[in-house]
């Protein structure tokens, strides 16, 4: 489990992450806009939009950030750290309302065309942030996952969005500049904009499914190899199990059927059991809420304990401990609702 010390470097660095991030992107779509007032290209305007966009996430990703790793009070039981990632879900609805307006000015000039100038500088421009941004975008990420911070890595994935679609901008202006085509550029832009809004709506929709309390698979495996790791035999089936990420945590809930004989000292060893191999397995702080079931008949057929003084049957199978084991809520109601 992570000391104090490492939650308060976890914390500094996604601070200094974010701070970075407001930086470097307040300095690109300075470049940005410096570009299309010199080319007076609705392209290069595109790419400066989503470049503020980027500022305005950053900011904001700074501040759930700073809310996030507040401590857990009463109005807050779990802490604020699912702030981050309706922070991420603001900053793919930001990139939608980036798609549309790009979309709105360079629709209409598909027809009546629109020239541009310069575009040598427009192509320098565009270069130089790009590969400022393409930097940016692996530092958030690396540092993101790192942390276990999902602000950081929508934030680093939005910048890697906004660097793939200057790429392919960069591709569009050297056609710009190498044809006279009056609606070339206009083209170029609305095209950026269709993926600005396919990267914003991935976004949101990944935000919305954390909202949800989605299970993520990587997550269900994670635990499930925790907890064959921690297996004895007096840990008879686990089930019902239920997860919640929320910022750098998360939060394991799950049933367990036990033998009916344990004290409560027994009890509490097998949870920390239980709670330290979760630790170590997620490399993150983990919270367990451990609901114990007392054993019944049926649950001898596949119960290993040895010299068990109220064994009913004999044990005839091995249960393995997968995914589908730990989410089943069937079990529970079939072989716990009566009384032995």
């Amino acid at each position: 489990m992570r000391t104090a010390a490492e939650a308060a470097n976890m914390y500094k660095a996604r601070l200094r992450a974010g701070i970075i991030s407001i930086v470097v992107g307040a300095s690109v779509c300075g470049i940005k806009f410096a570009g299309f007032f010199t080319t007076n290209s609705y392209a290069i305007l595109s790419d400066a939009l989503e470049s503020i966009i980027n500022v305005v996430a950053a900011s904001f990703a700074v501040y759930t950030i700073v809310q996030s790793s507040r401590k857990a009070d009463h109005e807050h039981p779990y802490g604020r750290g699912r702030l981050e990632y309706f922070s991420a879900g603001i900053e793919g609805s930001l990139i939608l309302l980036a798609g549309v307006l790009i979309l709105r000015e360079s629709v209409p000039r598909l027809f009546t065309g629109h020239q541009v100038s310069r575009m040598d500088l427009g192509l320098l421009f565009t270069g130089v942030g790009t590969a400022a941004n393409l930097m940016l975008a692996m530092y958030l990420t690396r540092v993101g996952r790192a942390n276990h911070s999902a602000a950081l890595e929508a934030d680093g994935k939005h910048v890697m969005s906004d660097v793939i679609s200057s790429l392919g901008l960069f591709l569009g202006l050297i056609l710009v500049a190498a044809t006279s085509y009056p609606w070339m550029d206009p083209l170029v832009a609305s095209i950026m904009a269709l993926w600005i809004l396919f990267s914003g709506f991935q976004l949101v929709r990944h935000s919305y499914h954390q909202l949800m309390d989605r299970a993520s698979p990587e997550v269900i495996d994670s635990v499930a190899r925790a907890l064959s790791d921690a297996r004895i035999p007096e840990m008879i089936r686990p089930h019902r199990l239920r997860l919640r990420e929320s910022g750098s945590y998360i939060l394991v809930d799950f049933h367990l059927i036990v033998p009916r004989y344990f004290t409560v000292k027994q009890l509490h060893a097998l949870e920390e059991r239980i709670h330290h191999h979760l630790t170590q397995a997620m490399d993150r702080p983990v919270d367990l809420l451990l609901h114990n079931d007392a054993c019944a008949p049926p649950d001898c057929s596949y119960c290993g304990v040895k010299r068990c003084p109220v064994r009913k049957n004999k044990q005839k199978t091995t249960v393995t401990w997968g995914a589908e084991q730990l989410l089943d809520d069937i079990h529970h109601v079939k072989t716990h609702t009566a009384e032995d």
